[in-house]
């Protein structure tokens, strides 16, 4: 299992998420997810510098946020880059980013 690289900072897991988060990427990311979560209540994706990203990943930041919810967890996404933005738009999910993400 490949996981993307990750944090613990005072209780949070911080994941960096890689400026390309391509379709191959969808399931490294679904696990360092759920790893994340295993680890701590808290979970951050740090997606400053995604310059590429597929539905599926997308997909598995969704998950996330409605696993986090569903389990009274905390889940954000950190400075959504605008490529990142762009797409949740595309796909009718500003209003879920905004609701999920900090500046």
């Amino acid at each position: 299992m490949t996981l993307i690289k990750w944090s613990d900072e005072g209780g949070t897991v911080r994941l960096g998420l890689p400026s390309d988060l391509d379709l191959a990427m969808a399931q490294p990311l679904l696990d360092s997810l759920r790893a994340g979560f295993a680890a701590s209540q808290a979970v951050i994706a740090e997606a400053a510098a995604v310059e590429r990203v597929s539905t599926a990943c997308v997909q598995a930041l969704l998950v996330a946020s409605r696993h986090a919810a569903e389990q009274n967890r905390t889940f954000a996404i950190a400075q959504p880059s605008e490529v990142l933005a762009e797409a949740c738009e595309d796909l009718g999910l500003d209003g879920w980013l905004k609701q999920w993400s900090q500046a």
